[in-house]
């Protein structure tokens, strides 16, 4: 439930932080797709003492826009994981800031900082793909939406 709320937290910031991209290309849904993947081999990797599980989504795709007649959709990706019991805030802290390396390329990404919490990490690439990691009470969310389409 609580893993429900997170992703859900995370889409709304990311829908309304992301950009729609003119393009509308099947290589900018790989790339992100890419991109999530880098997020997920991330996350696998880290201690099952500190990150317990970790499930991944279907990507979907959603509209962009609340406008019901809109037909720009984008695709999402999401996973979402629990942190052990013995887990503690450091550890939390430590792993959201362990994917920063996978958005150094200051060419491509920019962080966005504007209006988030200091649990939450966001990054919007020069084509529109936005990605996000998210902390909270215990999970972790991973979430990248391709650009609009």
């Amino acid at each position: 439930m609580k893993r429900g709320a997170i992703a859900a937290a995370a889409l709304a910031v990311l829908v309304g932080l992301s950009g729609c991209s003119a393009a509308g290309e099947d290589e900018l849904v790989a790339q992100a797709k890419a991109d999530f993947d880098a997020l997920v081999e991330s996350a696998s990797a880290v201690d099952v003492a500190v990150l317990h599980t970790l499930e991944v989504e279907e990507p979907a795709a959603e509209p962009c826009d609340s406008e019901p007649d809109s037909e720009k959709e984008h695709t999402v990706f999401v996973a979402a994981g629990t942190f052990a019991i013995q887990a503690t805030e450091a550890q939390e802290d430590e792993l959201l800031t362990s994917f920063a390396p996978l958005f150094d390329d200051e060419e491509r990404w920019t962080e966005i900082s504007d209006d988030l919490p200091s649990t939450q990490r966001a990054y919007v690439d020069v084509d529109g793909i936005t990605a996000a990691v998210t902390v909270d009470e215990g999970l972790l969310a991973l979430t990248v939406f391709s650009p609009c389409r």
